[in-house]
């Protein structure tokens, strides 16, 4: 019995290092999981939710770096993004949650369910939200009429009798009832609405920044995006402008570059108001990897936190820069992959083609999905 203990153990590590070796020398480009899916997302952290369609009905499971199944596909079953290490998967009508191994962590008994943070997922149950711990028990059983979720500090925001307030882990009221509407507590401040407008109050109920905007988001390294009327812009935790220029659109900061839209024209600001890049463009994304994707007279370049152009307009759609490659396509049918010199590292040949995450990506064929070599 003891030898046989030994040899399985052996036997794994022998097929996993064969495996590993497999991948590592893979090429750019290779396949590894052959096309077969009708739909596939991108790996994430070893694993990846896949639909196949048999006799007209969609079947949905999850397969790891080798394209088998850790969860087998089902009907009438959905899968959502892990965060904490457990995705929301949604069997029949209602949801649970399962691990990366396709276990199902937390039976599947929950109208609806948000992601965990901080240990903990906001559930509806029986009409009513509630919260619950990784393993599945009640931490605040179902009592709320809406519940975000907890911050760092242990605080979410909740609504009772028609108000919202914000409570502590323990369920005590920080601060109870009284707005009309309430985002989460960020870097001490947390966005409300009153009858009025949207301000910014702290953990004491205090408005440091009084109501005053349409909308109000939250609080991210150092700054939030308000809006009045047809104008948005940046404010500092004191609630002053990061500038006096005011804009259609901003998408938030990213590798401490903005999106910021002026008269059907996009460009870039800097943390400070700064333009960097004037709207001069027909479209463009937020920063990855160094460069943004932007659009020019119908095609697609990429430029640096400059606004140079490291990579010309040219393509007619490409997406940002992930693992170090961009999939474009030239002519719309056929996609590849380019280098951040504009260097074609994996040559046009697939319908469709996403980012590459986890050193593979999803491409499609003739309807097929399958997987490719970051390698």
């Amino acid at each position: 019995m003891l030898g046989r203990s030994l040899l399985l153990p052996a036997i794994v590590l022998i097929l996993s290092q064969n495996f590993l070796s497999v991948s590592a020398q893979a090429e750019p480009g290779d396949m590894l999981i052959p096309y077969q899916f009708d739909a596939a997302n991108s790996f994430d952290n070893g694993s990846a939710t896949v639909v196949k369609v048999k006799q007209g009905r969609p079947l949905t499971g999850l397969i790891n770096h080798a394209g088998e199944y850790v969860l087998k596909a089902q009907k009438n079953t959905e899968i959502y993004d892990f965060r904490s290490g457990l995705a929301p998967i949604k069997q029949g009508i209602h949801w649970g949650f399962i691990n990366r191994a396709g276990e199902l962590i937390i039976a599947a008994e929950f109208a609806k369910v948000m992601h965990f943070y901080h240990g903990y997922a906001a559930v509806l149950k029986d009409g009513k939200w509630g919260y619950i711990d990784q393993q599945g028990a009640w931490l605040l059983e179902p009592q709320f009429e809406r519940a975000y979720r907890f911050n760092s500090d242990g605080i979410a925001s909740v609504k009772q009798n028609g108000m919202w307030g914000f409570i502590r882990k323990n369920g005590t009221w920080l601060i109870k009832p009284q707005y009309q509407e309430a985002l989460i507590f960020d870097e001490g401040l947390a966005p409300v609405k009153t009858a009025t407008a949207w301000g910014y109050i702290n953990e004491k109920a205090e408005f440091i920044i009084p109501p005053q905007f349409d909308r109000a988001l939250d609080f991210e390294t150092g700054v939030a995006i308000v809006n009045k009327g047809e104008e948005w812009w940046f404010i500092n935790k004191d609630g002053s402008a990061i500038t006096e220029k005011r804009y259609d659109k901003l998408l938030p900061f990213r590798e401490k570059m903005a999106v910021i839209v002026k008269d059907g024209k996009h460009g870039y600001i800097n943390r400070y108001g700064k333009v960097i890049v004037s709207p001069r463009f027909d479209d463009a994304w937020s920063f990855s990897e160094g460069l943004a994707r932007v659009e020019v007279d119908a095609k697609v370049g990429y430029v640096d936190h400059t606004g140079k152009f490291v990579i010309t307009p040219q393509y007619k759609w490409g997406h940002s820069f992930s693992e170090g490659l961009a999939a474009v396509t030239l002519n719309y049918w056929e996609y590849g992959y380019i280098d951040k010199q504009g260097i074609m590292v994996i040559k046009p040949q697939f319908d469709d083609a996403q980012s590459f995450h986890d050193g593979m990506a999803a491409v499609q064929k003739q309807g097929k999905w399958g997987y490719i070599s970051r390698q």
